[in-house]
């Protein structure tokens, strides 16, 4: 998994050289996967506690997912840390991808959440708190409506 985060940064990277994809192409593309990636992060950590809640998966092995959850959430806000500090994105592209850093460090937090619990239920976590923030973030990203 940590070679897809990899790889997806390098592609990424290499963008803005491709001849014939300009700065709206460029865009386009990191919002696109930027959602899809927030979208299914938030869906792969919540399938990730129910199956470990009804057995489907070990401890070791949820944890193990986990991790590169928050490695991948990690990679991604830090590439798209990097667009805000180098003055790649202005305007309302900017605010969106400020947007969407706060929403990957909310899944980092959420994950790791989630981490404590599957390591000990008994202990207190602040999943809930982070699921319910991430949401609100991701939902208002991809203007889908909150109930």
């Amino acid at each position: 998994m940590r070679r897809i985060a990899l790889v997806t940064f390098l592609v990424l990277g290499t963008l803005p050289v491709i001849r014939g994809f300009g700065q709206e192409e460029y865009l386009s593309t990191i919002g696109g996967l930027g959602a899809s990636n927030l979208y299914m992060s938030f869906l792969t950590i919540g399938l990730l506690g129910d199956a470990f809640e009804y057995g489907v998966y070990e401890a070791d092995t949820a944890k193990d997912i986990l991790g590169e959850v928050i490695s991948l959430n990690k990679a991604s806000r830090v590439s798209l840390d990097t667009l805000v500090k180098e003055g790649k994105v202005s305007g309302e592209d900017r605010a969106t991808v400020l947007e969407m850093i706060q929403a990957h460090s909310m899944l980092e937090k959420q994950a790791g959440e989630l981490v404590k619990y599957v390591g000990d239920k008994t202990l207190p976590n602040d999943f809930q708190f982070y699921r319910k923030k991430s949401w609100e973030l991701i939902s208002n990203i991809l203007g889908i409506p909150q109930k």
